[in-house]
This record gives C-alpha cells, structure tokens and sequence, in this order.
C-alpha cells in the first residue's frame, strides 16, 4: 500500500491535558506516516511549553503560537495552510483517535473509496457526562451529497480528504460563530460525495468539565442558520430544511414544537424522492 504522508490538524486552548491525551492518540497510531499540527489559540495554561518540549523529541510535530485569541476556526485555517500532508484530517484537542483511525482512512481511500467521492468520514464513539460511551451515529445509508446536510451534519466535525480540496475551497469561513465545520462541507460538496465509512475509530468526548468549542446560545444559533442561508443562496425549501438543526439545539419554544414536528415529516416524505 501507498505510505503518503497525512496531516493532522489539532486547534487547542487552553486545555493542556486534554491536549496531552489526543496528541498521544495520534502519536499511538499504526499507520506511522503522519504529521502532527497543533495551533495554540493563546493558551495561558502551560501549552506552549509542553509543546516546545514535545517537538524536541518527535520531529512529525510542529506548532503555530497565535500572538492574540482569534478562534478554533483561525487556527484550523493556520494548519491548513501550513500542511504538507496530501491527505488530511482534523482532531479536536478534548477528543482522541482510535489507533488505527489513519491506517484504516488510508487503506479504504486507496482501495475501496467511490471515484465520485470527495471525502470519508465515521460516526463517532461519544462519551456522555454518565462516563458511558456509545456510538452515535445518523446514518441510514452510506453516501450523501450537499443537499443532505442541510436536514442534518451527517458528517460530523471531522472528515478525511485531499489537502488541496479544503484549500481549493478556502477553508473554514472565520466570519461563522458556529457551525464552521458543516458549512464547509457544504461547499466541499460542490466537488463530490461524503462517502460513510462503517467503523468508528473517533472518540468524541463530552464526559469533561472544559465547554465544547462549537456550543452556543439560541440567539447565535438563529444567526447562523440567516447568515448560512444567505450566503449560499438557499431557496425557501432548503431554508425549511436547514430549520432542522434548531431542534437539534433545543431552541424551538414549546408552542411551536407541533408545527415545526408537522413540518419535519412533510421534507421528510419530500426528500425520500428528492434525494433518491
């Protein structure tokens, strides 16, 4: 098999020892043909000294010290730029790889990916506040186009693909409060497929004390869904889709949870002929 070298990229603040967890998942991994990118958003806890030490004794990574607090987003664009991997994927820095998470992206990329597929992804293993962990998966079938994303983020936070195609659609957009990831996929989309991989090799962790980066207010949430709207020109009957999401937030009021339930099974009996 192809050994090419595959960028990891990790944004991180101010949560060194979760840090510490999920550059060991990377450094622990079976494929051994990577390189590790980590963008310190101005962490004040120890980080920059832990990772000047570290990269004294693993030359595969390399770390970006940002002078102010910019975002996750900023620092994810960093990496990108910065990556001489020709595949990449991204890693948050309070989750964690499975270890053969990149040997097995690597192997069904080369082998078993659909020609008209522009990135793979997982469901994730996620851990609840309980310490339970299940996997939590949406999927029902195994190949979706950008449209589908508009119902729900089937793909996740985190895909595997060529570099050249997220610089090929500049990145993540910093001007998005929330939601960068899905509205990036989206016009990844433009270029192929989401192809699902059945096997979860991600660990995403919600069991900590630290926030999430991605969690937000109601008043962000209805922003973001008027600013993804308008900037990628959606008609009234993806703009309906897209309202899908505020459910997932629990931000509908009570009042309107009929209507918005009635609404819901109306796009759903639409979609299974529009998406066919």
């Amino acid at each position: 098999m192809m050994e090419p070298l595959i960028s990891v990229y990790i944004p991180t603040y101010n949560r060194l020892e979760l840090l510490k967890r999920a550059v060991q998942s990377v450094q622990n991994q079976t494929y051994k043909n990577f390189e590790i990118i980590i963008v310190d958003d101005n962490s004040s806890d120890g980080t920059q000294d832990f990772l000047v030490g570290l990269t004294k004794v693993d030359s595969r990574i390399r770390y970006f010290f940002k002078d102010k607090n910019s975002g996750a987003c900023v620092s994810r664009n960093i990496a990108i730029n910065l990556a001489q991997g020709e595949l990449i994927t991204g890693l948050d820095d309070d989750d964690y790889f499975l270890p053969h998470r990149l040997e097995f992206f690597l192997d069904y990329w080369v082998n078993k990916k659909r020609e008209d597929s522009i990135a793979l992804f997982t469901s994730n293993i996620k851990s609840e506040k309980s310490n339970q962990a299940k996997e939590h998966s949406l999927f029902s079938k195994k190949y979706f186009k950008k449209d589908d994303l508009l119902f729900a983020n089937y793909v996740g936070n985190q895909i595997f693909t060529e570099t050249k195609t997220l610089r090929q659609v500049s990145g993540f957009d910093e001007s998005f409060c929330m939601w960068q990831d899905l509205e990036l996929w989206y016009r990844v989309g433009d270029l192929g497929n989401f192809e699902h991989v059945d096997k979860p090799t991600y660990f995403f962790d919600t069991s900590h004390l630290y926030g999430r980066i991605s969690e937000a207010k109601s008043e962000k949430i209805f922003k973001t869904v008027e600013q993804f709207s308008e900037k990628n020109q959606l008609n009234n009957f993806k703009k309906r889709m897209l309202n899908n999401h505020l459910y997932n937030y629990k931000v509908i009021h009570k009042d309107r949870f009929a209507n918005f339930i009635k609404e819901i099974l109306k796009l759903s009996i639409i979609m299974r002929n529009f998406f066919k």
